[in-house]
């Protein structure tokens, strides 16, 4: 481990790396810069207004949200690697933009989530329903 991190990080490493994540360092890349982008020109209270209502929506319709997050992923991954690449770089223009916008999917992700994650406990072993 420590002579790993003397000798660096190959560049082939790296590409391997950025090819096995892309999803997830263009949503990383989505939420700093919507983080950093709302607290500057929209002020954060839009942000968390559109969160909630996000949250919300995701609580009351979990399946919906889910399907339609799914969809999303699906769509992306059978484009080809040019599109999305560009589609990538539209979210990144989104996010740069709108950043409130991206709170409010981050809601509607995580309303969903937290319903099943609830779900899941109501059901779990040693529950009464």
């Amino acid at each position: 481990m420590d002579k790993k991190l003397k000798e660096g990080v190959s560049v082939q490493e790296l590409e391997n790396f950025g090819k096995k994540y892309s999803a997830e360092i263009f949503l990383v890349l989505y939420f700093v810069l919507a983080v950093l982008l709302a607290r500057f020109f929209f002020g954060p209270m839009w942000s968390i207004f559109l969160a909630g209502v996000g949250g919300i929506l995701g609580v009351l319709l979990p399946i919906k949200v889910e399907r339609a997050v799914r969809g999303v992923f699906q769509f992306v991954n059978k484009q080809e690697k040019i599109t999305r690449l560009i589609l990538g770089i539209v979210g990144l223009i989104v996010a740069f933009f709108l950043p409130p916008l991206i709170f409010f999917f981050v809601g509607l992700v995580g309303g969903s989530g937290i319903h099943k994650a609830a779900g899941e406990v109501r059901k779990g072993p040693g529950s009464k329903t």
